[in-house]
This record gives structure tokens, C-alpha cells and sequence, in this order.
């Protein structure tokens, strides 16, 4: 169909028809390995050259999947620990203890607890990256002002864009 579209609706197609598909259950990626998520990288690489090929010359504005995947892990981490959304709260951890010090208590009130992982597999599964990634959010902006998922996610995006 790229002969018929212009690139702004070769880039309306792709994110409608394709990046919906390629992103179904994103964050069931998140023990695979860097060589078989290539292979998704490999279709939206086509789809931007598809898209610059239409005459535009310009390139689209499309995150990468590992972005995008990103972005939804911390939106779950945030309806699980802000939100307290009933059918996720498996994926639930507990706060951090305090650490007592002998003049003071170092302790960031909402900081998650980080799970201990000695493999590479588990280092890249969903809870502790993720839990990791809340926390140095949350270091940066202790207080979560946001009151929709669309907010948060528009946080996170500048967040991991910067």
C-alpha cells in the first residue's frame, strides 16, 4: 500500500495496523534476548524506510519498541503502587525498610523494594527492572503529582527521553 499513502498516512498505518501488533503483551518481552527483540527493531526499521521513501524526505517521529516498552512497564509499576489496580497486584512489592543509621533515618518513604537477582535472565524479567526504574523516579520526583495514567506516562517519556 505504500504507493497509494503519503508518509503521513504510511506512519498512521503502521502505528494502527503493525506497532499495535508488534507491542501486543510488550511486557512479556522481558526475558527475551537482544538478538530475537532485533527482529522486532527489524520491522519498524522497514516502516521508517518505507515512510522516508514516500516522498517526504523526513524522518517519522516513532520511539523504538525498547522505549515504548519502557514506558508501559512503569505505567503497570505505577496503577500497581499509586493506582492499587485489583488484577495486578501480583506484580506488587513491598516497600523498602528503613536503613537506621546511628544519627539518622535514610529512608525515601515510597521507595519499592529492589529484589535480589544473581542471573542475567532474572536481571532482565519485568519486576526488577522495573522496580529498579520506579525507584530512581521516584528519587527525582518523591511525590508523584499526576492524577491520570496519561500524565504519568507523559512524565516517564520525558523522563526516559532526557
Amino acid at each position: 500500500m505504500s504507493w497509494l499513502l503519503d508518509s503521513k498516512g504510511l506512519e498512521v498505518l503502521y502505528k494502527a495496523q503493525v506497532r499495535s501488533s508488534v507491542e501486543y503483551a510488550c511486557l512479556g518481552w522481558g526475558g527475551t534476548a537482544n538478538n530475537q527483540l532485533a527482529l522486532l527493531d527489524k520491522v519498524q526499521g522497514r516502516a521508517i524506510r518505507l515512510i522516508m521513501d514516500s516522498g517526504a524526505g523526513q524522518e517519522p517521529r516513532l520511539h523504538s519498541l525498547q522505549h515504548r516498552q519502557d514506558v508501559a512497564g512503569l505505567t503497570v509499576k505505577y496503577k500497581v503502587h499509586q493506582q492499587g489496580v485489583p488484577y495486578l497486584q501480583t506484580l506488587r512489592q513491598p516497600l523498602r525498610r528503613a536503613q537506621v543509621t546511628p544519627r539518622a533515618v535514610a529512608f525515601a518513604p515510597a521507595e519499592l523494594l529492589h529484589p535480589r537477582c544473581r542471573t542475567c535472565h532474572h536481571q532482565r524479567q519485568f519486576v526488577y527492572v522495573y522496580v529498579g526504574w520506579m525507584n530512581d523516579l521516584l528519587a527525582l520526583q518523591p511525590r508523584l503529582g499526576v492524577t491520570t495514567v496519561q500524565e504519568f506516562k507523559e512524565l516517564v517519556n520525558a523522563w526516559l527521553l532526557r
